[in-house]
């Protein structure tokens, strides 16, 4: 029980940049992540028993594979002699290999102790962002903490992303919590604690939040119509015919839509905006911005041979970005910049991109398998909730650096192991619901 709050915390605040203590590299979440690999790390030795699963052999494959192509992407960086910061590298490194080593042992836990894991990081995600709403709104204050970025709220994150890809992820977990509840009062509970992280991931003013969130819920309708199909048991029979008719109807209310959507395209669009940061006023250029990034990513990577240039970002800052420092005013404290001084040293926000210029086509072809069998493993188990998770999660990689975020990996762990329980077991498994 004590692990399992440790590595429910330590997924919670490796977020939480700004509650580093004098600028270490480190902070209150990795510490705990690496208290908690050391002490299954342990446990694992005394049993003397290798970790054997599945899931443990995927990720293991992948990270093999990943850790080549970051090599491979490095001797060509080498060779091409290119300038690079060797602390963002270090950072990069490290990062990816925390990311290992907590993903293959979470993946070698019980079915038991990773469901406890997500209660205890949705309460604790819950109390977390009231926290930090409070402090939004000046009900207490931290010196240390600066919880605005401009208009949008970041809490005790170093910027508004941070704070969104862990309200969305909180999100969706209270969600899968609630969908696979073995009673209502759980399953009420569950859906209680969505509403800290649904507030605090709108006031992030992430547009991709709101997208993930969208995509998320759509995908849940449509696996959640194909598991009651599939499913043979005569209790369900009524309602397996329901799911089968309404899954044919789709695409024909789908193509009746289209006239529709077109005569109202306009209205659709205001819309839209409306749920955009600042009224979509920065929807365009923000767009440009991103556009330019990845096609500088694109072309990058293929310069390298498709082999990428090894860890650590690989773009030079855009000029728009550089000229928003020098002519924005009142500029929150506590803002991490890459510096202009001729290193390329930007990111893509783009994990697919990110990945593709450090690891090359290796690397993103290792992921795409590892994220396929993920959402495969989930939907054959009928955990529709775990793969909307994964794919909600997968919407925001498109506007985002995430591959370094353990709670990615707590998401692509939770649908490697996700397995179709019998009615019997699955009291056992829920019994913390």
């Amino acid at each position: 029980m004590m692990t399992d709050a440790i590595l429910a915390l330590g997924l919670l605040f490796t977020t939480a940049s700004q509650l580093r203590i004098a600028n270490l590299p480190v902070g209150p979440g990795e510490l705990a992540l690496l208290l908690w690999i050391a002490a299954v790390s342990a446990r694992h030795f005394m049993a003397r028993g290798p970790l054997r699963s599945p899931a443990v052999f995927a990720l293991l494959g992948f990270w093999g594979v990943f850790a080549v192509a970051l090599s491979l992407g490095m001797l060509m960086a080498m060779a091409m002699r290119e300038d690079f910061e060797p602390d963002l590298v270090l950072h990069d490194a490290v990062a990816y290999v925390l990311a290992a080593a907590f993903s293959c042992l979470a993946a070698a836990e019980t079915l038991l102790r990773l469901r406890r894991v997500c209660w205890i990081l949705v309460i604790a995600g819950a109390l977390s962002m009231l926290l930090q709403l409070a402090n939004g709104v000046g009900l207490y204050q931290l010196d240390a903490v600066d919880p605005w970025y401009w208009e949008r709220l970041r809490g005790w994150s170093d910027n508004p992303n941070q704070l969104s890809v862990i309200c969305l992820v909180l999100t969706l977990l209270a969600w899968y919590l609630a969908d696979s509840a073995a009673n209502t009062g759980a399953r009420i509970a569950a859906l209680g604690l969505m509403i800290p992280p649904l507030v605090g991931g709108r006031l992030s003013g992430s547009d991709t939040f709101v997208v993930a969130l969208t995509v998320a819920f759509l995908v849940w309708v449509v696996l959640k119509l194909a598991v009651y199909a599939r499913n043979e048991s005569r209790k369900s029979l009524l309602r397996a015919s329901f799911a089968t008719i309404t899954l044919a109807a789709l695409p024909v209310l789908a193509l009746s839509a289209v006239p529709f959507a077109l005569t109202r395209a306009e209205e659709l669009k205001n819309f839209m905006i409306g749920f955009a940061k600042n009224g979509g006023q920065e929807a365009a250029a923000e767009a440009d911005l991103r556009m330019d990034l990845w096609k500088q990513a694109v072309t990058r990577g293929v310069s390298s041979a498709m082999l990428g240039l090894g860890p650590g970002p690989h773009l030079e800052i855009p000029p728009s970005i550089v000229a928003g420092r020098v002519s924005e005013k009142d500029q929150p404290e506590k803002v991490a910049h890459p510096t202009q001084n001729g290193t390329a040293n930007f990111e893509a926000h783009n994990t697919l991109l990110d990945v593709f210029t450090q690891g090359g086509m290796l690397a993103v072809g290792s992921m795409l398998w590892l994220l396929i069998r993920a959402i495969k493993c989930a939907f054959r188990a009928q955990a529709a909730a775990l793969a909307t998770l994964l794919t909600g999660v997968a919407t925001f990689m498109m506007t985002g650096n995430i591959a370094r975020q353990p709670i990615f990996w707590f998401a692509v762990v939770l649908c490697l192991t996700a397995r179709n329980e019998s009615p019997n077991k699955r009291v056992v498994v829920n019994s913390y619901a």
